[in-house]
């Protein structure tokens, strides 16, 4: 679903109309908002591989970015690039630029080539969202507001009213203010499983993450499980008349930045999504951005709150 999309301030002031639901497909089938999101992290430990001292180790995935990146724009599906301070700074110090991607760097390249969409990822050990945003911005792509994951669960852990504020940065006189959040997950990714949830709500505090209420301020997008096998799970309940036509169910197809120098890995993930080719063909299912969604969202949806949990 490739369209000239709003920045996403631009579309949080637009504002939640009380318009109906352009359904494509009918009320039988809604569609499922799917988007393609991509991490790279920050080394593991200081004597690990870390891409902005090695250039070489950085050149590799820079590179299969870009391969990665050209095959779905090939096949008219979106992409969410989200980095973290690691990664970032590597593009800073050694990506000047290729013939192939214009003599532009990677960042720089998806956003202004291929209209992808380029997020910051923070664990905030050593930068915080707001270094990690500035960074991108000195890289030459536009600020993001959206972060791009957080710690959910356990409660006391939960980073979710520490992001309603705004954050300062850590290594640089920085401010950044998040204006929406997707990927919330548990420290490890280990037992997710109550927040594999569809569709987008503002979640209600620390306390009640899965719980709508209009009075918090930051919708998040809930990814499901994340994966081919939590799409093709919300394909049936859609074929199985399971799935609400006036309220919008969301999917994440996940991968993380080692995944793309694998052997294979972009042609597997080409198959993947052409397994899916008669759904998308049908309209059952819509290949979107993250902050392209929260436009449908609020234009389309006029902003209903859903929470359609794995079972």
């Amino acid at each position: 679903m490739r369209g000239a999309a709003l920045p996403l301030l631009a579309l949080l002031l637009v504002g939640c109309a009380p318009v109906q639901p352009v359904n494509i497909v009918g009320p039988e089938y809604p569609p499922i908002y799917v988007s393609i999101v991509t991490h790279n992290e920050q080394p593991k430990s200081p004597s690990g591989p870390a891409y902005c001292t090695d250039a070489k180790y950085f050149m590799r995935n820079r590179d299969a970015t870009v391969d990665f990146a050209r095959m779905l724009y090939t096949e008219g599906v979106e992409y969410n690039f989200q980095s973290d301070w690691d990664f970032v700074t590597a593009v800073l110090t050694f990506d000047e630029g290729t013939h192939s991607t214009g003599d532009k760097n990677v960042l720089r390249y998806l956003y202004e080539n291929l209209s992808f969409e380029v997020d910051p990822h923070a664990h905030e050990t050593r930068y915080s969202y707001a270094d990690v945003a500035h960074l991108h911005e000195e890289a030459g792509v536009p600020v993001s507001y959206l972060a791009g994951g957080f710690i959910a669960l356990p409660a006391f852990d939960s980073k979710l009213e520490y992001l309603w504020e705004p954050v300062e940065g850590k290594q640089f006189e920085c401010e950044w203010q998040a204006r929406a959040i997707w990927g919330g997950g548990t420290s490890g990714h280990v037992n997710e499983e109550d927040l594999w949830i569809s569709g987008i709500w503002k979640p209600r505090d620390n306390e009640h993450f899965a719980e709508h209420s209009e009075d918090a301020p930051l919708p998040h997008i809930g990814g499901y499980m994340r994966g081919w096998d939590g799409l093709r799970d919300l394909l049936e309940h859609q074929r199985n008349g399971d799935l609400d036509p006036t309220l919008l169910y969301t999917q994440t197809i996940f991968a993380r930045q080692g995944d793309l120098v694998k052997p294979a890995f972009v042609e597997d993930f080409r198959s993947e999504l052409l397994s899916f080719t008669e759904e998308t063909m049908e309209g059952r299912i819509q290949w979107i951005g993250l902050n392209e969604v929260l436009e449908v969202w609020e234009v389309e949806y006029d902003c209903r709150p859903n929470l359609f949990a794995y079972d």
